[in-house]
C-alpha cells in the first residue's frame, strides 16, 4: 500500500505541472517576436529615441507591453528547461536556473521602465530636459548596480543551462546551441539598439524553445516519475 502511494503521487504532480511550463516556453519568444514586429526604431541617443517615441507613441506602448509580458513568461519557461535537466544534473540546473532567473527579473524591470520613457514625451514636457533625465538615469551608478550584474547573470545562467541541456542529452545538440545563440544575440541587439538583431534572436529562441516545449509536452509522466525516483537521493545543492 505504501509503495503504491509513493509511485503514483509524483506521476500526478508531473502530469499537471509540465504542460503550463511547455506553453510558457513557446509563449515567451512569441511575445518577444510580436514586440519587435511592433517596435519603432531603437536609438542609442536619448534625444533621438524620445523623438521616435513621440512619433509612434501607441506603437511604443504596445512594444513595451508585449516585451514585458514575454519576459515575465520567460520565468516559467526557465522552470520548464530546469525540469528537463534537473533529474540528471541537479546542481548545474539549480545554479544556471537561479542566475538566469535573476537576470530575467532585472530584465522585467528594465522593460517596464520603458513606460516611464513613453510618458516623457507626453503633454508639454520639455524634450531637452527629458533627454537629460533619461541620460542621467541610464548612467547612474545606482542603476548600474542592478542592470550590470543582471545582464551578466542572464548570460552566465543561459550558458550553464545550455551546458546542462547538452550533458543531460534530453534533446538534439543543436537545440541548446540555438537557444544560447538566441540569448547572446538578444543581449547584443539591445546593446546595439538593433531591431533586426533582436528580431533574429526571438526567432532563434522560438525555434529552440519550441523544440524544448515539444519535448516537455510529450514527456511521459511515468517515465519522469521513474527518473525522479531514481535520483531522489541526490541533494538539490
Amino acid at each position: 500500500m505504501t509503495a503504491t502511494v509513493r509511485t503514483t503521487a509524483p506521476v500526478a504532480e508531473t502530469s499537471t505541472g509540465r504542460r503550463p511550463l511547455a506553453v510558457a516556453l513557446v509563449a515567451a519568444p512569441l511575445l518577444w517576436l510580436a514586440a519587435e514586429a511592433l517596435s519603432p526604431a531603437l536609438k542609442s541617443d536619448s534625444t533621438a529615441q524620445l523623438a521616435v517615441i513621440a512619433q509612434h507613441s501607441g506603437r511604443w506602448f504596445g512594444y513595451t507591453a508585449l516585451l514585458t509580458l514575454g519576459t515575465i513568461l520567460f520565468v516559467p519557461a526557465i522552470l520548464g528547461i530546469m525540469r528537463l535537466t534537473r533529474p540528471r544534473l541537479p546542481r548545474l540546473t539549480l545554479i544556471g536556473g537561479a542566475l538566469l532567473g535573476y537576470g530575467t527579473i532585472i530584465a522585467v524591470g528594465d522593460s517596464m521602465s520603458q513606460l516611464t520613457t513613453w510618458q516623457m514625451v507626453a503633454g508639454n514636457a520639455d524634450r531637452t530636459q527629458m533627454a537629460a533625465l533619461l541620460d542621467r538615469v541610464s548612467n547612474a551608478a545606482g542603476a548600474s548596480l542592478f542592470f550590470g550584474p543582471g545582464g551578466l547573470a542572464f548570460l552566465v545562467g543561459a550558458i550553464l543551462l545550455t551546458v546542462a541541456l547538452v550533458r543531460a542529452r534530453v534533446t538534439s545538440v543543436w537545440v541548446p546551441i540555438v537557444f544560447l545563440l538566441g540569448i547572446v544575440m538578444q543581449l547584443v541587439g539591445f546593446t546595439a539598439s538593433s531591431v533586426v538583431l533582436i528580431t533574429a534572436s526571438a526567432i532563434l529562441c522560438l525555434t529552440a524553445m519550441g523544440m524544448l516545449a515539444r519535448q516537455l509536452w510529450a514527456e511521459s509522466p511515468s517515465e519522469q516519475a521513474a527518473v525522479d525516483g531514481s535520483r531522489a537521493f541526490v541533494p538539490a545543492i
